[in-house]
């Protein structure tokens, strides 16, 4: 796995690939024919496989000092993305540096195959932070959106001359791929207007690996978490998803701490080492009725014992998870709502959930305006199925 980042690494997860039309200047297009006719002089042998390792390196310098070698391209390049069109090398390359300056792009490649004699196929995640909001102090603190596209790349390489002539990008998130996509335009702008907020706080590890219509997959890393069983699991079906620990962490029932009230003690220092731990986040609920808060990694491997009996320690193996994110509390009708959306799109898109349970995650202080809430709900999927959709 390779990645390639600007000037600094977006911490949440790590890749992602957009390419954007910002030139003021139309480019101007070059006749197909041009093309055609490239391919008409005396064929030349080249290795396919051999290319694929070099793009392979190649692409791990897409955003670094480095860069990619334009030597590997032919000065007519045919490049398409739902919302950018190119016909020249001149073109492609400045929209590549215009990307590394307006937005610290992080991009990661995850697989790469011969998809045709003379083509390559890559599958990737890329993520992108506007730079100009990071240079605003009261701005930055509120505003920090991060685009995040994930896709295939394919590159045809000219028989004759062995160098990349055309570069056609598919994005995941979209229906519509032909240039110009509104529909693809509509979720580039929509990712700006994110409207909750992410803790600057640590988190269970993982890849994201794919980002659909409306909702994720990613792989995550094994995490440990501290737990708590819920006091009421009666209503198991859905007391993960209610808004059943108020903002001032009360159980209802009187004189009777609430599981998140335990958690937080056994975090804060009732342990057997009177250790004071890290805040982490997100807190877990899942449909088994229990609480979960993540321990974080400075003393996940040797975690202190709770005094209090009814938390218990457990590592989580981590695996591949459809993850939906929505805003606002997360309460029983609004969780639900959001499951029910999140099966739909695993249905239509042909993915299997590996198990009936779901998890929710809550990611933000009590204090935090519903509105900036970032919530998710978690199902773990069949490894089969998503293979099956992976090429």
């Amino acid at each position: 796995m390779h990645t390639s980042c600007g000037n600094s690494v977006i911490k949440t997860f790590k890749a992602r690939h957009i390419l954007l039309n910002s030139r003021s200047i139309t480019p101007t297009f070059k006749p197909k024919a041009t093309i055609e006719k490239a391919l008409q002089t005396p064929t030349t042998t080249f290795d396919i496989q051999a290319k694929l390792e070099f793009l392979r390196e190649d692409l791990s310098h897409l955003f670094d000092d480095k860069g990619i070698d334009a030597n590997a391209y032919e000065a007519v390049v045919d490049f398409r993305d739902p919302i950018t069109k190119y016909s020249d090398l001149s073109g492609y390359l400045f929209n590549i540096a215009f990307l590394k300056q307006a937005f610290n792009p992080c991009f990661e490649l995850h697989d790469i195959w011969v998809s045709d004699p003379n083509a390559v196929t890559t599958r990737w995640t890329m993520s992108m932070e506007l730079t100009a909001t990071q240079n605003v102090p009261i701005i930055k603190d509120v505003f920090k959106p991060i685009i995040v596209f994930t896709g295939t790349s394919t590159y045809v390489f000219n028989p004759n001359s062995g160098k990349i002539f055309r570069h056609i990008d598919v994005w995941d998130s979209i229906s519509n791929q032909e240039y110009f996509s509104i529909e693809g335009f509509v979720d580039f702008f929509k990712q700006l207007l994110k409207p909750y907020t992410t803790p600057d706080l640590e988190s269970p590890q993982y890849t994201l690996l794919k980002r659909c219509k409306d909702y994720e997959i990613r792989r995550y890393e094994p995490f440990t978490v501290a737990e708590s069983p819920s006091i009421d699991v009666k209503q198991k079906a859905v007391r993960p998803a209610t808004a059943s620990f108020d903002q001032t962490g009360a159980s209802g029932r009187s004189g009777e701490p609430s599981a998140f009230q335990a958690l937080a003690s056994y975090l804060f220092g009732k342990n057997d080492r009177g250790l004071v731990m890290k805040m982490t986040t997100p807190v877990y609920s899942d449909s088994a009725g229990a609480l979960q808060f993540v321990i974080g990694s400075e003393v996940a491997k040797d975690p202190p014992k709770p005094l209090s009996p009814g938390i218990s320690i457990r590592a989580q193996n981590g695996g591949l998870y459809a993850v939906r994110v929505f805003n606002g509390i997360a309460s029983t009708t609004s969780a639900q709502k959001e499951l029910s959306e999140l099966r739909a799109g695993l249905i239509r898109d042909k993915l299997e959930t590996a198990d009936v349970d779901w998890t929710l995650a809550r990611y933000n202080e009590p204090s935090t305006p519903d509105v900036l809430r970032r919530n998710e709900i978690l199902l773990k999927i069949s490894e089969d199925t998503f293979q099956k959709t992976w090429r």
